[in-house]
């Protein structure tokens, strides 16, 4: 699904339209860079390595399959292997304050590592 060719008149925009100021106020608050976008996916990428001792990042995904849920995961790399956390699911009923709840508790599990 990888290309801007997958975007159908703008649907990925439309898909984080909802999320996207929840997003940016937690890559803020973080010190992450924010990947819009990450590889042309419905992928936005918290990149937290600059905070973090580990090279790590927040997804937060979209798919066309389930328009109304964004998964968020935690992914981060040790010793040159690759490791995924599920963090959860937010949903577009619910607040986007939640979502920020979501994330930063991802980031937060960070320091525990």
């Amino acid at each position: 699904m990888a290309g801007t060719s997958w975007d159908k008149l703008g649907q990925m925009d439309a898909a984080f339209e909802l999320v996207a100021p929840a997003l940016r106020r937690v890559a803020r608050s973080e010190g992450a860079r924010l990947h819009e976008f990450f590889r042309d996916d419905p992928v936005w990428r918290l990149d937290l390595s600059s905070r973090a001792p580990l090279e790590a990042a927040i997804d937060v995904s979209w798919s066309e399959e389930r328009p109304e849920e964004y998964s968020v995961t935690l992914i981060w790399w040790e010793n040159d292997k690759l490791h995924r956390e599920d963090v959860g699911l937010f949903t577009r009923d619910r607040s986007p304050g939640e979502l920020e709840g979501l994330l930063k508790d991802a980031a937060s599990r960070l320091a525990s590592r």
